[in-house]
């Protein structure tokens, strides 16, 4: 990578602590998991996304960890495929249903979001 990209990944590189909203997946009985955008590194046709995930066991919070997803992009600004950090598995192909509208969703207002950030530049 040149001093340039470099450059550019820090730029781009931002805490979002909440910026991006959260979402909500179901799983199970009385089982619940919020993930929350805590940062986002953009380096297009990518967008890295750590969240923060809460699990949530009968409406009592039970876990607080980490995961880092990476969204692809085609050259339209189209989802191709979403995968956790150093996995191969495409959340939009094999998660649940459910699971892959509300990573669709979020990854089409990430769009939507870094589209609104290149006008600015």
């Amino acid at each position: 990578m040149n001093q340039n990209n470099d450059w550019q990944i820090m730029v781009d590189k931002e805490e979002v602590a909440g910026a991006y909203g959260s979402f909500v997946l179901n799983c199970g009985s009385g089982c619940a998991m919020t993930y929350t955008a805590e940062k986002v590194q953009r380096s297009l046709p990518r967008i890295t996304v750590t969240f923060r995930v809460e699990m949530y066991l009968d409406e009592q919070l039970s876990d607080t960890y980490y995961e880092t997803y990476v969204f692809s992009y085609d050259s339209a600004g189209r989802i191709r495929n979403i995968r956790l950090k150093g996995k191969s598995e495409d959340v939009l192909k094999n998660g649940l249903p459910a699971t892959q509208k509300s990573f669709e969703d979020f990854a089409d207002e990430l769009m939507k979001k870094n589209k609104n950030i290149g006008n600015h530049k």
